[in-house]
This record gives C-alpha cells, sequence and structure tokens, in this order.
C-alpha cells in the first residue's frame, strides 16, 4: 500500500469490493477513525468487529484499489478521494465517448444528449422546446440530405431509436427537420457535414 498511490480503479471494482460486508465495515471503520495517523490492523478489527484475518483481506483487497494507505509505524488510513478520483475519469471517458457519438461538440448540447440518450438509444424526449429541439437535429443526423426516403424506411431509422417513432417523425417534421410530401421524407433541417 503506497502513500501516494494515484491510480484510478475502475468504479465497479470500488463498488464491488464495498458490496462485501467485511470490507464495508473495515473501510467505514478507516473512514470514521478518530485518529488522524490512522489505525493499527488490531485496532481496525476492533472498531470493524472483524477478526484479524477478515480484517488483513480487507485491507489487501481495499489496499490493491488505492482505498486502503499503510503509514508509519504499520497503520493505516483511508483514501476516500480514491472515490473522486474515479468520478472524475468516468466523467472524462463519458464525455470522450459523447463526443465521438454525437455530431456536436458545444458542451451544453453534449449534456442535454447525454440526459437524452443511453447506448445509442433515445431513452427521453425533453418537453422543454429548446432542449427537444436539440435532441431533433441530433435525430436527423441519422437521415443523409438529399435522399428521399420512404415511410417505411424512416419508420425502421426512428424504431431504432425510440419507441414511439411516430412521434417521433410528426416531431421532426413539426419541426423542419425532415419534409414529407407523397409518401416520401427528407431531411431539410439541420447541420450538415461538409
Amino acid at each position: 500500500m503506497e502513500d501516494n498511490d494515484q491510480r484510478v480503479p475502475d468504479p465497479r471494482q470500488l463498488v464491488a469490493v464495498l458490496a462485501d460486508t467485511a470490507k464495508l465495515r473495515v473501510f467505514a471503520a478507516l473512514v470514521l477513525a478518530d485518529p488522524p495517523e490512522g489505525l493499527t490492523a488490531a485496532q481496525l478489527a476492533a472498531a470493524a468487529g472483524a477478526d484479524a484475518a477478515e480484517t488483513g483481506r480487507a485491507l489487501a483487497n481495499l489496499g490493491a484499489l488505492g482505498l486502503v494507505r499503510g503509514t508509519r509505524g504499520d497503520r493505516y488510513t483511508a483514501a476516500p478521494e480514491v472515490f473522486r478520483r474515479a468520478l472524475s475519469e468516468l466523467n472524462r471517458q463519458r464525455d470522450e465517448a459523447a463526443a465521438k457519438a454525437f455530431s456536436t461538440t458545444d458542451p451544453a448540447r453534449l449534456s442535454v444528449l447525454l440526459n437524452c440518450f443511453q447506448d445509442g438509444k433515445l431513452v427521453y424526449l425533453p418537453e422543454k422546446f429548446g432542449k427537444r429541439q436539440i435532441v431533433l437535429e441530433e435525430v436527423a443526423q441519422a437521415f443523409e440530405p438529399g435522399t428521399r426516403y420512404a415511410e417505411a424506411e424512416v419508420n425502421m431509422v426512428l424504431r431504432d431509436l425510440y419507441p414511439d417513432y411516430a412521434a417521433l417523425r410528426r416531431y421532426l417534421i413539426d419541426s423542419a427537420f425532415l419534409s414529407r410530401e407523397d409518401g416520401f421524407y427528407w431531411r431539410t433541417g439541420g447541420t450538415v457535414d461538409v
């Protein structure tokens, strides 16, 4: 267990290790410990209500993730800042993935899209006009400018994005992202890559 361990564990590992009651009790005892210099393994076992072997295993597992630091004199301290680093890394990865998945890099627009899409599917259609327009513009990117689509093709694309594809199609038309005539649709709005 290193004092300045800056590894960023996978958040799933953090949740998994703390899902074990013994490890959670040991970590909680360290977080709540009064002496800032930390606790010895024996003090920690007593505070956590665990035996020495259980405490040792918990310390090893928690230490492997950087949640526990060993200090001088065989004392241990908690490192809850690991959660902040993991969350920061998770947000960075999410933003990086969003930049690849969506047609915009604007942080405000990305925020709306991240709240409305999950795993490439539209899970929430905002009621507020401005936010809905951002979502509809993103949905419109699924259609190539200058290409005419039969209604069945439009339905197929939209059905893959949102269960109520008919409402989504209507919103796209009403907001002038798609136009329709004689059963055919074409894109008339939204940004276009040049």
